[in-house]
């Protein structure tokens, strides 16, 4: 090195000056290295995940009962049943998140698409929640079966049809890095 070089400019003319980033050059991220950075992370959300649904379905029970408010004055039996069933047709979402939760591998592709969809269908109801609190209660029974369509039949197919994509992306990547491909696995 000559006198009054710069070592760093140097060692880039040495080096070619045209080395790229791996993740420029086509290489994604080590999967194995991601692994075991986030490792804390996800023990705790497999240890702590399917309370999630469960404290959702409790904020639901305690908003539902401040908007319908069945004991308040004298009970009646047929408001009381009504709103019953209105409240465990808003729990469907979390009680079945709850069971696939319960019987799937926990942490796995299943149990996190349960997390992930009971975590979303709480947002959703919550807010319809919060709107109706603020608002007349003529519409609640409205908001309340919207917000149930809205999770049953719009966000439960949509959040298993993200799992199944993501299932053949991975089993797509495993096979590659493996050499193998669909047909002789």
């Amino acid at each position: 090195m000559s006198k009054g070089a710069d070592p760093v400019i140097d060692a880039a003319v040495a080096d070619g000056g045209d080395r790229r980033p791996e993740w420029l050059a086509g290489r994604g991220p080590d999967l194995a290295e991601v692994a075991e950075r986030t490792r804390g992370i996800r023990r705790l959300v497999s240890r702590t995940g399917a309370a999630c649904p469960v404290l959702i379905a409790i904020v639901t029970i305690a908003v539902s009962s401040a908007i319908g408010q069945p004991l308040r004055g004298s009970v009646d039996l047929g408001e009381l049943g009504l709103w019953t069933l209105g409240t465990l047709l808003r729990l469907t979402p979390f009680a079945a998140a709850v069971a696939v939760m319960l019987n799937a591998r926990r942490g796995g592709l299943v149990w996190t698409t349960a997390l992930v969809y009971s975590i979303i269908a709480g947002i959703i109801g919550l807010c319809v929640d919060v709107d109706l609190l603020r608002t007349d209660s003529q519409s609640a029974s409205l908001s309340f079966v919207s917000a149930l369509i809205v999770q049953v039949v719009v966000l439960a197919p949509l959040c298993a049809a993200v799992a199944f994509l993501v299932r053949i992306v991975s089993d797509s990547t495993r096979l590659r890095a493996t050499g193998k491909n669909f047909d002789n696995r």
